[in-house]
């Protein structure tokens, strides 16, 4: 069994929220094989996530991650539709686990995280601007 962070013993509901998440993401027939090979420790994984939405809603948790420059290290792998995917399935998540108020919030962090990494990654091309 896992060890909890205090994090994770602070917001059980983020905790929860974060991995069964992450086991839709896992399933996703798009998503799946990026997260399975990119992550190799999910418990670590999902103690970072963890901290990270405690943040986003709470202004509490702890996050050190550097998303920007992990997402740009497998752009080889990504898709701009996965983006998409990867925010319906938070969606969907959250509006099922979460309190209204706070999907609501959670929601909108993650649809701007997602425009924030998509243009990291792909830049101008997704929106078919041309410089």
């Amino acid at each position: 069994m896992q060890s909890l962070s205090s994090t994770q013993q602070k917001h059980p509901d983020l905790a929860a929220l974060v991995e069964a998440f992450y086991g839709r993401a896992r399933a996703d027939a798009m998503l799946a094989p990026v997260f399975a090979a990119m992550i190799g420790d999910w418990p670590h994984h999902f103690r970072a996530l963890t901290g990270f939405w405690a943040a986003q809603l709470r202004g509490r948790g702890v996050y050190r991650g550097q998303p920007i420059a992990a997402h740009r290290a497998m752009a080889a792998r990504l898709r701009p539709e996965m983006f998409d995917r990867w925010l319906a399935l938070w969606n969907q998540t959250t509006t099922q686990m979460m309190p209204p108020e706070d999907a609501a919030i959670l929601q909108a962090r993650a649809a701007r995280i997602a425009e924030v990494l998509r243009h990291a990654v792909f830049g101008d091309a997704v929106s078919g601007d041309q410089a």
